[in-house]
């Protein structure tokens, strides 16, 4: 297999994972056009396969909670296959399979034109003049249009059925797209037997398709798959449109009580531990087989087995209890125990000025997290909650592991004080205007995945509150912190409830040993954030689009009459959680109409 780009790791799971339609330039700057291989095919060319892999990694709570073994870090490097030493190749398969030659506008699939052993670039043999050293190939290029469904499939657009051809053309000559204009009515298909011709305005309009009688094929060519019955409608899309591929990923933290010492000093017992048939059996097997040989004898095979039972609860509770471990973590002094190197945090004084809106503030110096690809959907992004949604495959199969990546960064924890959040959101307009962007979002997501299953979230007042917060002092760290926006990721600690989450985590980190270098761990310290968090909040009393976005006139198309675009609240969408959905400025500033909605109102009019 010929190596024909590189990509970064991390980029595997941010949107290049399988399935994915990947764009590179093959020698001579021919464009290529690739869809990313499946697992199986990850360990057809691997020397090891499955997990034992020697580039893994483990989370065991996210392990639990996916239904996996263990993850396998994307083929980065070189191998040994018996004597020798070879690259770790990422596999794909060319798609789309249709290509147009830009010199003589000819259409026609892979297999007709010229191409070279070894070599996956394609030329055009009319086009192409002279041999050898002085040969001048013409490359054909990828068409731009592509045929999926809500479920991810995958198939070539329908160019041989586009044009309206004559009665009686075998339609087995090529055809030609020529470009005559700007836009689609400026591109047009034609038969080079019958003479038809047709220009693609509208081919990716919302049933055009249906009206020519084309069917999803079923078809997922990043697993060779040959296709199933499928009743969904075919949306044509352009191969590198931000809706062909949104990942699923799942995420948690390493902090205790897992990812210390303690765990690693058990992973000889942990195959045993997690697999044993009755908990009553525990106490027997850590007194005969894990306490004669635990190296501190001063623990008793008592509280041995107590802080082992701990962590197997802990991987039998529901999935929720991954986030509440880690907001309860954060939100205490645990830190101080030498036995947990992948967690260090410093609990902060609260800023006088803020002592009335927040409980907690901790500057994270140390964290590792883990980021695992369950799958991806195309057309639109999946609710992290959904736990039903229609997840597109990364496997013929379902595996005992899946793709992650590890990384180690630093962070600001910020969590809300929880008395003056309960009364803010039982205020009768704070409850309207969330109760408005919750119908919104319920009726974009029915309009994608129909309404037999009932809409996943809840966009509470606290959702909003802690989401936008999130955002505006993110932007405003990355003028402080050194750090890019797109480089500040967020985590969300949100639940229901008079003693629900209600906080978030800003944090920026590398997939290396290193992590980052503390420049955002250190504007987490009191006399640092408070003016940081502020000036955030004056940005959001004014925006550049308003009164537009104020008034929620740009969010009119989505109905949420929320004030958010891209001029404010927006930040790149591989930072945010919800894909820059679910964020309304007005509940933390307040509106023209309505100021006093906003939850920081008061300490804005104080400074004044």
């Amino acid at each position: 297999m010929r190596t024909i780009g590189n990509i970064r790791r991390s980029q595997v799971l941010s949107g290049n994972g399988p399935g994915a339609i990947i764009d590179f330039r093959g020698d001579g700057g021919a464009p290529l056009s690739v869809v990313a291989a499946g697992l199986e095919a990850w360990d057809q060319l691997s020397a090891r396969q499955g997990l034992l892999n020697d580039q893994r990694i483990t989370h065991e709570p996210l392990q639990s909670r996916l239904g996996v073994r263990g993850f396998r870090l994307p083929p980065v490097g070189k191998e040994r296959f018996g004597n020798v030493e070879r690259d770790r190749l990422l596999p794909a398969y060319r798609f789309p399979d249709w290509h147009v030659c830009p010199k003589c506008e000819l259409l026609q699939r892979s297999r007709f034109w010229g191409n070279e052993t070894d070599r996956p670039e394609l030329f055009c043999s009319i086009c192409s003049t002279g041999r050898g050293q002085r040969a001048k190939k013409v490359f054909v290029v990828p068409v731009r249009f592509v045929v999926t469904c809500s479920d991810g499939h995958l198939q070539d657009f329908p160019w041989m059925s586009w044009p309206r051809h004559a009665e009686g053309c075998s339609r087995k000559k090529p055809l030609k797209l020529k470009g005559e204009g700007s836009g689609l009515k400026g591109l047009g298909v034609k038969c080079t037997e019958c003479a038809a011709e047709r220009d693609l305005d509208g081919a990716l309009s919302p049933g055009t398709l249906k009206s020519m009688k084309i069917r999803c094929d079923g078809l997922q060519p990043w697993l060779k798959s040959e296709g199933c019955e499928c009743a969904n409608e075919p949306v044509a899309i352009q191969r590198g449109a931000s809706n062909a591929y949104f990942p699923v990923i799942a995420s948690a933290l390493d902090v205790p009580p897992f990812g210390g010492s303690f765990r690693d000093q058990l992973e000889e017992f942990w195959g045993d531990l997690t697999e044993l048939d009755d908990p009553d059996q525990l106490p027997r097997y850590v007194r005969q087989r894990i306490h004669p040989v635990w190296p501190d004898q001063s623990v008793t095979a008592d509280q041995l087995t107590s802080r082992i039972m701990t962590l197997l609860n802990l991987l039998a509770s529901d999935s929720a209890d991954l986030r509440q471990n880690e907001h309860m973590m954060l939100c205490s002094d645990s830190s101080k125990d030498e036995e947990f190197p992948e967690f260090r945090i410093s609990p902060q004084r609260i800023p006088n000025a803020l002592q009335d809106y927040l409980s907690n503030l901790v500057s994270v110096d140390r964290l590792r997290e883990v980021r695992a690809l369950r799958g991806f959907t195309r057309l639109s992004p999946a609710e992290a909650e959904d736990r039903n949604a229609k997840i597109a495959p990364l496997s013929r199969e379902k595996l005992n592991w899946l793709p992650a990546i590890e990384v180690r960064g630093e962070g600001i924890f910020i969590n809300f004080a929880p008395d003056k959040v309960n009364k803010w959101e039982n205020d009768e307009g704070v409850k309207a205007r969330a109760a408005a962007a919750h119908a919104a979002a319920k009726r974009s997501w029915e309009e994608h995945n129909g309404s037999d299953r009932p809409f996943p979230m809840d966009i509470s007042p606290r959702l909003l509150l802690v989401h936008t917060t999130a955002h505006a002092l993110a932007e405003r760290l990355s003028l402080d912190s050194g750090y890019s926006t797109a480089s500040i990721r967020e985590r969300l600690y949100v639940s229901a409830g008079q003693n629900g989450m209600c906080g978030f985590l800003l944090y920026t980190s590398a997939p290396d040993s290193d992590g980052t270098l503390g420049g955002l761990s250190r504007k987490g310290r009191a006399d640092e954030l408070a003016p940081i968090l502020l000036a955030a909040l004056r940005e959001m009393e004014w925006c550049s689009s308003d009164p537009l976005c104020s008034t929620g006139i740009l969010s009119l198309s989505e109905g949420s009459g929320s004030a958010a675009c891209h001029c404010c609240t927006f930040v790149p969408e591989t930072s945010c959680e919800h894909f820059n959905r679910h964020l309304d400025r007005g509940l933390l500033v307040g509106t023209p109409q309505n100021p006093s909605l906003g939850f920081f109102r008061k300490l804005l009019d104080k400074g004044n």
